[in-house]
Formats: C-alpha cells, structure tokens, sequence
C-alpha cells in the first residue's frame, strides 16, 4: 500500500517547475498520506520518501525503546532483513552517532565514517559505511527516533540540499509517527480497558449468581426448618414410647422386640435427616480462631480413609508449605472438606484418583463483591486467599446442571437429600469466601474453596462479633 503510494506521488511531483520543488512538494504529499495509515506502513512510508524522493541509495529507521533505553534499528530500504536484527544502540552520545542526533536533537553529515570515532564501530561493519546523514524523527514533545541515509552504491555526494530535504521531511514524519504512536497506544488501552470491563462484568454476574444463591438458601431454610419441627415432635414421642414397649417385652417375645428395633432404627434415620435439615435451616454461628488449611485437612482425611479405601481411590496431596493462616471455624471446614471429598468418592464408583491441593491464591470476585457494596475501589495485594482445589478423575456434571448443583435438595443420586453441597456452600459464604466448580462430563470435576487469609486486626473484628 504505501509503496503504491509513492509511485503515484512521484509520477505527479513531475509536474513541478523546478527539481526542489517538485521534491519538496512530493515529500509534502507523502506526509499527507501517512495521516491514514498504520505503524509499520508509516515507517516504511518514510524509508521509500528518503531513497525514492529525495533519492538517497539507502535508509534505515531507529525508534527509541524506552523500556530499555536504546535505539532499534525496526525497519531498512537497500539493506538485508538479516543485517538489521538485533541492531540496538544504547542511548550515549560518545558511543554512537546516531544516539547524539537523538539526544542533541540536530541532524549530523558524517564525511568519513570509517575513521571517526563517532561513529559505532557495530554499524560500520555491518552496512560498509563511508559517508552518511543521520537525522532525528521529532515529535511535539519529545524524539521519536532517528533515520540514517547514505549513497553507498552511486557514491554521490551528500548535498546540503539533499540534507535540507531529508532534515524537513523527517520532521514532519517524526509528527506523524508520533501520531501513530499515540493511536496504538490508545487502541492498546483501549483494548485493556475493554478486557478489564469483560473480566468486571463476569465477576459482578457470578457475583449476582451468589446472591440469589444466597437468596434462595435462606428462603428454603425458613422452609426447611418449619417441616423439620413439625416431623420432629411426633418423631420423638414414638420413639420414647418405643422405648417403653421394648422394656415392657417378656423375653419370649423376642421376635416382637427384634421388629420393634428395627422401626427404632428407622426413625434414628429419619432424625438424622432431620437434623441436617436444620442444620441447613439454622446453621451454627462459625467460631473463628486462627489455624492451618493444611492442618485441617490433614485432620480430615482420616474420617474418609475407609471410603478412600474401599472406593479403589488413590489420594494425592499437593499442599503449599508456605500458606499463612487463616480465620476460620475449624469443624464447620471440616464439614466442607469431608463433603467435598465425599462427593467425590461418589462420582467414582469404579475407582479412580483424587487430588487435593493448596495454594495462595488470589479471587477477584470476593474482591469485586466487597467493592459493590461499598463503592470503593480497594487496591489490595495478589495472593490474599488460599484457594483449597478437590479433583476428582469421575463422571463430571452436564452443563445444563452445572449451575444448579448447589441449590437445596438437588441431587444426582437416587439415595440422599440434596443438601451437602448447599450446606458447604453456606459454610464457606460465611466464611467471607466463595466455591467454585468446573467439570468436564465423562472426564472429572474439581470444586475449588477460596478463604479470605487472616488479616492484622482480624482476630480483634471476629471476637467482637462472637
């Protein structure tokens, strides 16, 4: 695209009176058309003006890397691709040439470069200099880079009018350089910005999702906690009268007393579904005490070696031996963590493996809640949670039941309430953290615990909250 353009421009710069202003007026027609075009179309623009218009044999462009306080050769007309890699010149005007133009902001005409210690000794042997122009790209506030020019297939003379030409056309393309620079970075920004509102705007949906989830826990709890009470009061009034009949049994009666043991047990059954439905209900106000993640799931794991076991599940630890504390109720996570490896155990029933891993961790979403509610944007430090993960190698969730897994008595299984996850959740939600799952159907699933780690002035809030 830009070299069609300078084709066009030079036949039309023929119509001019004299060759200086047929130059300058293409030159001026080149800066025109660079208002339109991107970056690297520019840079080359500006290459094809030095050697096709003002008629130098060959150019190479420098831009200026801030980051690393040196000038890149980016881009070269007359020169090998090869020759110019790698090319950098540290900013130092008793090093190179061309980092004084840059620095000085003044072009220089170099009449014999193999012997003037000016001149990088990298840069002679790389394009045989003998006599060169290096001129600054100037911008409104500051330099941009630099362009170099020589003749050294014609050897021609540098002229200063030739000089004059390249002098006044790189000031113009250093402005619009400078303009295209302004525009990748706004596009770039632009770009951040609009990543930044994406990943906000995920964070406040699955925010909204907890709240409703929330929401519906504490409408079913009042729910649940009425059918409990009722159930609960006739339950205990049959079984005290059981316990009456079975001390009232002769010992020949054996087989009276052995069905009564069994309608004894059922409603033993029946009560501790009751009782996690009130639990669900009413769940106990966490005490917190600070403590180690790694050293309640090492307490937990224990109670579900016999299932691990039995389930032909192989366990694998991968906990963090540099997780700070946090502050937190040490049975009710044990309840979280028990569920969780539980539910496990069951999407395996043929066996399979299960990972549990620690990590410091950082959750946005608890952070982008936090900041909804209060307006106030907090500036605070990665890794602030510990995120606790629980893989299992078993049958996965479909999609379409992925978001409902943690509402109140919804269950996969034919035995079971449906309550275990809900609960979990519950636990973690007042806890200040959040849970969450990714499953792949027919491959696995892994429930993901993030706690808030305690905090100075932690310990102090929680008491007076107790």
């Amino acid at each position: 695209m830009a070299k069609g353009m300078v084709k066009k421009i030079r036949k039309g710069k023929r119509r001019g009176n004299t060759r200086r202003e047929r130059e300058l007026s293409a030159l001026h027609e080149i800066i025109k058309s660079m208002q339109t075009l991107n970056l690297d179309e520019i840079l080359h623009l500006i290459l094809e003006g030095v050697t096709e218009t003002i008629g130098f044999d060959r150019a190479r462009l420098y831009l200026i890397n801030e980051t690393e306080k040196v000038l890149e050769c980016r881009m070269a007309v007359g020169v090998e691709r090869e020759k110019i890699q790698n090319i950098s010149l540290p900013i130092d005007k008793e090093n190179s040439i061309v980092a004084r133009a840059v620095i000085e902001k003044k072009p220089f005409v170099i009449s014999d470069a193999l012997n003037d210690p000016r001149v990088n000794l990298e840069l002679k042997k790389h394009f045989n200099l003998k006599s060169f122009a290096a001129v600054p790209l100037l911008g409104k506030d500051k330099v941009r880079g630099a362009v170099t020019a020589d003749n050294l297939t014609t050897e021609r003379r540098i002229t200063a009018g030739k000089m004059a030409s390249l002098v006044t056309f790189s000031h113009q393309a250093g402005l619009a350089l400078e303009n295209a620079k302004m525009y990748e970075e706004l596009k770039s920004f632009s770009k951040q910005l609009e990543e930044r509102v994406k990943a906000a705007t995920e964070d406040l949906r699955r925010s909204q999702e907890q709240l409703i989830q929330s929401g519906k826990l504490a409408a079913l709890g009042q729910l649940s906690a009425g059918i409990a009470h009722e159930i609960r009061n006739p339950l205990t009034s049959i079984k005290i009268l059981i316990h009456s009949l079975i001390n009232k049994l002769q010992e020949d009666e054996g087989n009276k007393k052995k069905d009564i043991l069994v309608i004894e047990s059922e409603i033993e059954r029946m009560n501790q579904t009751i009782k996690r439905f009130l639990d669900f209900a009413r769940p106990a106000e966490p005490t917190f005490s600070s403590l180690g993640i790694n050293q309640v799931l090492e307490q937990t794991l224990p109670l579900v070696s016999h299932e691990l076991r039995e389930g032909n599940i192989r366990l694998y630890r991968k906990f963090s031996s540099e997780l700070p504390e946090v502050l937190a109720d040490r049975d009710q996570l044990r309840q979280v963590f028990l569920n969780l490896i539980l539910n496990a155990v069951q999407a395996m029933p043929e066996g399979g493996s299960l990972t549990i891993a620690t990590k410091v961790t950082s959750d946005r979403l608890k952070r982008a809640e936090k900041e909804l509610v209060s307006g106030i944007q907090e500036a605070t430090p990665e890794g602030d949670f510990i995120g606790i993960s629980f893989t299992d190698t078993g049958c996965g969730i479909p999609p379409e039941k992925v978001s409902d897994i943690f509402d109140p008595f919804f269950t996969a299984r034919e035995e079971g309430i449906g309550l275990g996850l809900s609960i979990t959740h519950r636990i973690i939600d007042n806890h200040q953290g959040s849970i969450k799952v990714n499953s792949r159907e027919g491959e696995g699933t892994t429930f993901t615990v993030i706690i808030p780690v305690k905090r100075q002035g932690s310990m102090k809030n929680a008491e007076c909250k107790m």
